[in-house]
């Protein structure tokens, strides 16, 4: 997944010539995350929902509240400031579905956390941009809301055929080489994503590379934050809520947003997948250490 950004950076015109297919890598990301789902196994996480629903609370009701108080006091440019109102009511990212089994997480968890809070996604986003980014998007909220349906729900439709006519069995079988081809698309949608981001970097490189130490500042102290609240819930559980919450995912935002998205939100959307891809080989061995059916 790391070669996906390397890539893109040092072959920019393979980047050029794949930058159209970003809203298309996300929409097919969307559609296997969902189609990978378990229901029945997601299911089960609703019949005893209290602590499911308090971790929807706490990670796309208090953490962008929380986003919003401490961005009172620190001075940063509307385009940033946008991109992390949007980071902070954003799903977990597509890839921490197939990156939870890879990594001996609960992947059901995961992938009902990333289910619910993408359907929550076109109402709380914009209720946010536009209650305290207004005039950083220029597209209103309603519009932006209308767009995210669009785009999910054509996705949640096209997984709900595609599990229709796989079946459960097939789709079971086929579940790790559908991880796979998420994987892949995950490496094309780094490389497109990184169309004149070198430029940029080499133009602004203090103010690049203090995006990329926020982004993974972020993602770990998110992780770090979230367990700690969920300690006592289990291990296994603890630590997936953290994964799944502490890596946002704005692609869906800025795939419909387009040119509407600042130069700044799209400078951290790209920064932000160097700990989306790179952390996970990292956290790997932690994982493999504190979960005893993974050593």
């Amino acid at each position: 997944m790391p070669f996906g950004i390397l890539i893109g950076c040092l072959v920019q015109p393979l980047a050029e010539l794949l930058r159209p297919l970003l809203p298309a890598t996300v929409f097919f990301m969307l559609t296997i995350v969902l189609s990978r789902m378990d229901i029945e196994r997601a299911l089960a996480h609703l019949r005893s929902p209290r602590i499911f629903l308090i971790s929807l609370a706490w990670g796309f009701l208090v953490l962008p509240l929380l986003f919003v108080l401490v961005l009172q006091f620190v001075p940063v440019s509307p385009g940033l400031r946008a991109a992390l109102i949007i980071y902070a009511t954003s799903p977990p990212n597509y890839a921490a579905a197939a990156m939870a089994f890879v990594l001996g997480l609960d992947g059901a968890l995961t992938v009902a956390t990333i289910f619910a809070a993408t359907a929550l996604h076109p109402i709380i986003t914009p209720a946010f941009t536009d209650a305290f980014v207004p005039y950083a998007i220029t597209v209103s909220g309603t519009d932006l809301g209308i767009r995210l349906a669009a785009l999910i729900g054509g996705a949640s439709a096209s997984a709900f055929a595609l599990s229709k006519y796989l079946g459960t069995a097939r789709r079971k079988a086929a579940s790790t080489m559908f991880d796979g081809i998420n994987v892949i698309i995950m490496v094309v949608f780094a490389i497109a994503l990184m169309d004149g981001i070198p430029a940029r970097m080499i133009a602004q490189p203090g103010y690049a590379l203090a995006l990329v130490c926020l982004a993974t500042g972020l993602h770990l102290g998110l992780n770090a934050l979230t367990a700690a609240l969920f300690y006592m819930t289990g291990q296994q559980r603890t630590l997936t809520l953290g994964y799944a919450h502490a890596g946002r995912n704005i692609a869906v935002v800025m795939s419909v947003l387009g040119a509407a998205a600042p130069d700044d939100a799209w400078l951290f959307f790209a920064m932000l997948q160097f700990p989306i891809y790179c952390l996970p080989m990292l956290l790997k061995p932690f994982y493999n250490h504190v979960l005893p059916d993974q050593k």
